[in-house]
């Protein structure tokens, strides 16, 4: 009875292994398409992502290519401030002109054109008769700069073919700028031929994902297609092209027309058979200009993404037969599990206690921190006691030794001995002030100030010393930039930078000390930078320590410099290679140390 009993038990328990078998089957079947489907959505959404990362990227180089157009043509338009634009003064600036357009090399600009304010080119780099002399009042560029007078505004034309020139019949761009006199007055054009072509293929044509992902350039402003889907230069009008045949392209680009970014999809020829469509997945990116809105978008035949996908499907597959193969042996399963399992806590436990371990080391490495911090804190005081009382006998010293001297009134070799110890005397009361200044900092007094004044300041007090030392000064300093410091004490660092790099620059051939001041999101970056000798490697972290020096006798400058960079809730860095000189730069929070310092002049942050 007890075995009729254990046998029923045993037929029960493998009715129900082949039960939960069959139902397990039952559900995976059903689950494999969601899973085959779900896949494929997001394998397509991954792929959209990565397509518009490519058509950002190819966005942001348009964007960089027409920053950098404006910015020479900003330099051609200076040319003329304040004077009349017309031959003469186009031959006066002809030099500069030249160095201009070859600084352009690198991109698709054909040529420079200079216009004055009758629209007749008074100057164009490289020399072409063809168009200097003629008269181009008649064009849209032209007009829309005499017309609307907005200074530095600049105008990108539609998609053209040249009907003159070097390149006649090749499409172009047109990029241009006004000039305009104090008053607003309007004096001329100054403009740049872009070779579309060539911006075509630079940017646009070598794009590619895969056999047949191409990127396409649209211009939403004029409803234009510049470079179409399957890669070709085109110049046909988005109803033309599109609507009678493409239209869920057309609508699409009418909905980019925007400005804001996104994805889709769209039926067009097939590249590999033209007289059949095939669906693309698109992602798409705005390339925003002053008076124009471009479209870049990157497109792929949904088939080459199928086909992607399909190594990842059967990846699944393998995995679903393995399976169900694992259900067939469910209970040794699960009796390894348990194992694992009790394996597993094991495991955590060890790593815990070891985390455990790890943090009370750290503990105790910041409390042993602390402590010295605790002890240099006291050498600080100690400091400050042993500077004073050092001052009050060397003050004593010094003047009983300019008595001695105004009484003897030494010569020759006395005379030189009474100047090293005077000098050495002056050299000890720098080291004492040094070391006020680095253990008791005065408080900070903060004014909103342009970072161009701070620096124009300290250029106009050490013209005289630069120009003596044979160093010739760059600066490139936004005018916008404005940060809330003290400006006696952000002077003092600079000035201890322009001090180091023209000692860093004696015996140097080529002596070029640059500053530059931009700001990057909600701090202002100031660099200064050398063509001295440069720094060895592994140097650059011990500069700020007291004392430390690369000259004959150290002190406490670049240690004071940090110490005050650091109460503007900022921080310094230095860059350098042995022989390519050295840049330094000094990273503050535009709206001010936070919390701290004194406001004397009214300003949002106070």
């Amino acid at each position: 009875m007890t075995g009729f009993l254990r046998r029923h038990k045993v037929s029960l328990t493998l009715a129900a292994v082949v039960a939960l078998t069959v139902y397990a089957l039952i559900i995976i079947v059903d689950a494999n398409d969601d899973v085959r489907a779900e896949a494929r959505a997001r394998f397509f959404e991954q792929y959209s992502r990565q397509q518009y990362l490519v058509a950002q990227l190819t966005a942001n180089s348009l964007d960089e290519l027409f920053a950098t157009l404006h910015r020479n043509l900003d330099l051609v338009a200076s040319l003329f401030e304040g004077q009349r634009v017309d031959p003469r003064r186009a031959r006066a600036v002809r030099a500069s002109l030249g160095k201009i357009y070859v600084s352009l090399s690198g991109t698709p600009v054909i040529d420079l054109v200079v216009f004055d304010a009758n629209g007749t080119a008074a100057a164009i780099e490289p020399h072409d008769s063809f168009t200097l002399g003629r008269s181009y009042a008649w064009r849209d560029y032209y007009r829309w700069m005499r017309d609307r007078r907005e200074p530095g505004r600049m105008y990108v034309s539609p998609l053209m073919r040249m009907e003159g020139g070097r390149l006649r019949g090749a499409k172009e761009l047109i990029v241009a700028e006004g000039i305009y006199g104090v008053g607003g007055e309007f004096r001329g054009v100054v403009a740049c031929t872009v070779d579309f072509d060539q911006l075509a293929r630079k940017h646009i044509l070598s794009v590619r994902m895969g056999k047949h992902g191409h990127a396409w350039l649209m211009d939403n402003t004029t409803r234009t297609i510049l470079v179409d889907p399957n890669g070709r230069i085109a110049g046909m009008g988005f109803d033309e092209a599109l609507r009678n045949k493409w239209d869920r392209l057309y609508r699409l680009l009418m909905r980019a027309g925007d400005g804001r970014p996104g994805s889709g999809w769209y039926d067009f020829h097939d590249p590999d058979d033209p007289s059949r469509q095939v669906r693309k997945l698109v992602s798409y990116h705005p390339v925003r200009l002053d008076n124009r809105l471009w479209t870049v978008g990157v497109a792929t035949p949904e088939r080459e993404v199928e086909a992607l996908l399909t190594s990842f499907l059967q990846r699944q597959e393998f995995i679903s037969t393995a399976l169900l193969t694992t259900i067939l042996g469910v209970a040794a399963f699960l009796l390894a599990l348990l194992f694992n399992w009790n394996r597993t806590l094991s495991t955590q436990v060890a790593l815990h206690t070891r985390a455990l371990s790890d943090t009370h080391a750290r503990l105790k490495s910041t409390f042993d921190e602390l402590l010295v911090a605790k002890k240099v804190a006291a050498t600080g005081h100690l400091a400050l006691g042993l500077a004073h009382e050092i001052r009050n006998p060397l003050s004593a010293i010094r003047m009983n030794m300019q008595m001695i001297r105004k009484r003897i009134e030494p010569s020759g070799v006395m005379f030189e001995n009474f100047s090293i110890v005077e000098g050495e005397i002056k050299r000890l009361n720098r080291l004492l002030n040094d070391v006020l200044d680095f253990a008791r900092p005065r408080p900070l007094r903060l004014r909103n100030v342009p970072v161009a004044e701070l620096a124009g300041r300290l250029m106009q007090l050490m013209s005289q010393r630069l120009t003596d030392r044979g160093i010739t000064v760059t600066t490139d300093l936004d005018p916008e930039l404005r940060l809330v410091c003290d400006p006696e004490q952000i002077h003092q660092v600079l000035l201890n930078l322009v001090l180091n790099a023209m000692e860093a620059m004696e015996g140097s051939e080529r002596k070029q000390l640059e500053i530059r001041a931009r700001a990057k999101g909600e701090h202002a970056l100031i660099e200064v930078c050398d063509t001295g000798a440069g720094i060895a490697p592994g140097k650059c972290e011990q500069l700020f320590d007291p004392f430390y020096t690369t000259k004959a006798v150290g002190g406490l400058g670049l240690s004071i410099l940090q110490t005050i960079v650091m109460n503007h809730g900022g921080g310094v860095s230095v860059h350098s290679e042995p022989g390519a000189g050295a840049a330094f730069t000094i990273t503050l929070p535009r709206s001010g140390p936070p919390g701290n310092g004194e406001c004397i002049e009214d300003h949002p942050y106070c």
